[in-house]
């Protein structure tokens, strides 16, 4: 909008009789301006995305607001009478330069949404902890180093994002957050969470990936909603058994940590449905894991696995499997009941052999069998009739077994670093290449 619409806009609203919502974001506004501050019947006012460095005084007169965007300006600090916007529920200040808060902020009984997200705040506004009403507070990407024990009285809070910062402690007082259902405080510095966090018997996402924690309190096993935990990239060596409580939780990721194995006790998690557990240095994956029937999606590559547990038939709904970068010299015959799997990485293992079972995959859409020691195929390979990738790179195979011809859907595969002859190579599979509806590397 330039500055000539701006000003017809300013003319036109100023005969109506009631105007309660007004969007002038993108604007290219250096200021408020002075029409705005006389529309003291606002209820939603958004200046967000504009040029705007300070907020007048008489902003405060704009008491009935409701929800007011003043994200992505370049404002620096706000004025006392921000305290008079006492009917206001909603309020974005993210991407600014704010370094603190005005006392009066305390006085917003009504606001319930508060964004200060990638502002320039070094400590926590302490004139936060007075906002009673306060449900949401997004935090995030901020310069903080602590967070005071006062937020211990913000006790409606459900959502509360502290992410990318600098924090290197959380506060027992957290715990008094009984109605918290998401918490991130993930990317920050932290090297040890507080008992208390156990208290949040309300919350349904903790995530405190890329920290420094080298153990996580038993308590945490008290969270009985908690649906997805994310303590991934971290220096974890041990998860405990108590975590066994969890029996809400649906998503584990522990990856990029230093764990030598999983407790036996995850197999009691029975609505676990993601487990991410990669980057870790794990010899061995507990057998109660094959009984969690309602898993999806199982992730333990780049580990030192070099065997699996015998009986795999109870994982049912498992539709993704990466197991590459391990050290597993077989896979079991069991592996071919797991009807719904629709990916499987077996790369850069020491396998010599796939078992003949694997036929049963009849859903498997992509297959990576690269850098082992595989000499040959199975020859029911070619009942897998939904694969679309086949990677079997860099292994001893000497021919294809002739079944491959029925594999209608595939449209790559990879079979360089192989004494693999083009005479080896089913007719059909050629005559599709040359098609170019099969890619042959």
């Amino acid at each position: 909008m330039d500055e000539k619409e701006l000003k017809k806009l300013l003319e036109v609203t100023s005969h109506a009789l009631v105007l309660t919502k007004l969007n002038l974001s993108v604007s290219r506004l250096e200021e408020v301006p002075e029409r705005v501050l006389e529309m003291t019947e606002l209820i939603h006012l958004d200046l967000g995305i504009n040029r705007i460095s300070s907020i007048p005084e008489r902003f405060g007169d704009l008491g009935a607001l409701k929800r007011l965007d003043l994200h992505r300006n370049s404002i620096v600090s706000l004025p006392e009478s921000f305290g008079r916007l006492g009917q206001l529920e909603y309020l974005r200040l993210n991407c600014n330069r704010l370094k603190d808060l005005p006392i009066s902020f305390s006085d917003l009984a009504h606001l319930k949404y508060l964004y200060l997200y990638l502002n320039d705040f070094e400590d926590f506004p302490k004139t936060i902890s007075g906002l009673s009403s306060l449900e949401l507070l997004d935090l995030s990407r901020n310069r903080m180093s602590s967070v005071p024990a006062d937020i211990g009285r913000i006790t409606g809070l459900q959502y509360l994002d502290l992410k990318q910062n600098n924090i290197a402690v959380l506060c027992p007082s957290m715990g008094n957050l009984k109605k918290l259902k998401r918490l991130r405080a993930d990317s920050n510095e932290l090297k040890e969470i507080p008992w208390s966090l156990g208290d949040l018997t309300s919350l349904e996402v903790l995530n405190l990936a890329n920290n420094k924690l080298a153990r996580i309190p038993d308590s945490l096993g008290s969270l009985k909603r908690l649906r997805d935990l994310d303590l991934s990239n971290n220096a974890l060596e041990m998860l405990p058994g108590p975590l066994s409580g969890l029996t809400s939780l649906a998503r584990l990721s522990v990856a990029g940590n230093r764990l030598r194995s999983l407790p036996d006790e995850i197999g009691e998690l029975e609505k676990l449905e993601y487990i991410y557990a990669g980057d870790n240095e794990m010899g061995e994956i507990p057998g109660s894991i094959a009984g969690l029937g309602c898993l999806k999606r199982l992730d333990l590559y780049n580990n030192q696995i070099s065997l699996l547990p015998g009986d795999l038939s109870c994982l049912k709904g498992l539709r993704i499997m990466h197991l590459n970068s391990n050290r597993l010299i077989s896979v079991p015959g069991s592996l071919g009941e797991l009807h719904r799997l629709e990916g499987l990485d077996l790369s850069n293992n020491i396998l010599k052999d796939i078992p003949d079972t694997i036929g049963g995959l009849i859903n498997l859409k992509g297959l990576y069998l690269g850098n082992n020691r595989i000499k040959s195929l199975p020859e029911n390979m070619g009942r897998l009739k939904n694969l679309v990738r086949l990677y079997i790179n860099d292994n001893q195979v000497s021919s294809l077994p002739a079944s491959m011809e029925n594999l209608e859907n595939l449209k790559e595969l990879y079979i360089s670093g192989n004494p693999l002859e083009k005479s080896a190579i089913p007719a059909e599979l050629l005559r599709r290449n040359r098609e170019n509806r099969l890619i042959i590397r």
